[in-house]
């Protein structure tokens, strides 16, 4: 992990400036510089590093360790702040990254930053857990500790491409009618040594996670309307054409023979059964929203799509929280089949597409995991044969008695 922390702060810092994550202070030259920055939660698997000076910018950066979706996790916050702001973080903590650059240098995205936001900045580096779409997200803080923005950066083909994606969304949804839901104001789009570059006010976020009920649920209704108010057949959607596209790329293999077989029956179920058209956000969940007085706060909108059938994102939520729960099962795949009708009625779709609709979304996200190589990754959700397609398979199996079945299999395994 610490490898990683590095390839992204290699990013930030070209060469030829010096990246390196060390228990110790490296040697310099008289006429070099250098940016330590803390490893927390620590050295041996760091998520975010923590400016150690100014110490103002170290505390605001470093109360951002987690989401505060809880009193406790709030008060950790505080006191791992509190710890920076007196400088005692940097007696307890060995684990450095150090950024060395030439006296006067200012070839680093903290420059460019500065430059754009017209006042000096400094960088709160997170990354995330292993997975194809991890890249770097920048915390920007003035010197005296005040949240500027946040910076997404590519670093490879995905990622570039994923960031691309959000910078156009926002763009989009800027001027759209989307009820309670806020999105992040763009304040920069542009590239970085031949990346893009996105960088977005914040939102005004005081506690992360769902805590569910009817304002969320219109949130995701508001959202999917940004799509429009059309019906159709799946197979006419344009999501299926992109999907389906994604599925014939795929490398000859199991799990790409297994997901054109569930696109068949997922064709063949389709035939005469028309849902609602609309848009998704593509990744709704616990740590991309705030439900706070006036408003739902929503961000990471990388994967905003419209052409999807209508529910996706209460289904995406649904698995997504189970998956949080434990490990990749299939019984997680199996409950939001089970709860389909409940999930997507909301959204116009009836009880008679609920199934199939909850189907096509499993197939969907199944192809994007597959696409993205979370399994080369070591994300346990790339790991299709183990969790994800055996729900599938059982689906497509079914007939309309057995689909009835799910719940008692569900209560069959603890669920």
């Amino acid at each position: 992990m610490s490898r990683t922390l590095a390839e992204a702060a290699a990013v930030l810092w070209p060469a030829p400036a010096r990246v390196m994550v060390s228990a110790a202070q490296p040697t310099t030259s008289a006429d070099e510089w250098t940016l330590s920055y803390a490893l927390l939660p620590g050295a041996d698997d760091p998520r975010l590093a923590v400016p150690l000076r100014p110490r103002a910018a170290a505390a605001a950066v470093a109360r951002s360790q987690s989401a505060a979706g809880s009193t406790r996790a709030a008060v950790r916050n505080a006191l791992v702040a509190a710890a920076f702001r007196t400088g005692v973080a940097a007696l307890l903590l060995r684990g450095r990254l150090v950024v060395t650059q030439a006296h006067g240098a200012s070839d680093g995205l903290d420059a460019v930053l500065t430059d754009l936001l017209g006042e000096p900045v400094c960088l709160g580096i997170r990354v995330g857990p292993p997975r194809a779409n991890r890249k770097p997200v920048l915390q920007v803080v003035s010197r005296g500790g005040r949240l500027l923005g946040y910076a997404k950066v590519g670093t490879n083909r995905l990622t570039d491409r994923l960031v691309r994606a959000e910078s156009h969304a926002l763009t989009a949804l800027a001027t759209a009618e989307v009820g309670e839901v806020r999105v992040p104001t763009v304040l920069h789009v542009g590239a970085w040594h031949g990346h893009p570059l996105l960088l977005m006010a914040p939102l005004p976020v005081r506690r992360a996670g769902v805590p569910g009920g009817r304002r969320l649920v219109e949130a995701m209704v508001a959202v999917a309307r940004t799509g429009g108010d059309a019906v159709a057949e799946l197979t006419a959607m344009p999501w299926w054409e992109r999907t389906s596209a994604q599925v014939d790329a795929l490398p000859v293999g199991e799990v790409a023979t297994r997901l054109r077989a569930v696109r068949a029956v997922l064709a063949e179920r389709a035939a005469g059964q028309a849902v609602p058209v609309s848009a998704w956000h593509g990744d709704w969940n616990a740590g991309n929203c705030s439900v706070v007085a006036d408003a739902v706060l929503v961000w990471d909108w990388e994967r905003y799509e419209t052409g999807v059938p209508a529910g996706f994102d209460a289904l995406h939520l649904a698995l997504q929280t189970r998956l949080g729960e434990g490990r990749a099962t299939p019984a997680a795949a199996r409950a939001v089949l089970a709860q389909a009708a409940v999930l997507t009625a909301p959204f116009g779709v009836t009880t008679d597409a609920a199934g199939l609709v909850a189907a096509a979304y499993l197939y969907g996200i199944g192809t994007r995991y597959a696409t993205d190589d979370q399994d080369g990754a070591g994300a346990a959700v790339g790991r299709l044969g183990e969790w994800l397609l055996p729900a599938l398979e059982e689906w497509a199996g079914q007939t309309g008695r057995q689909a009835v079945a799910v719940d008692a299999v569900l209560d069959g395994e603890g669920h």
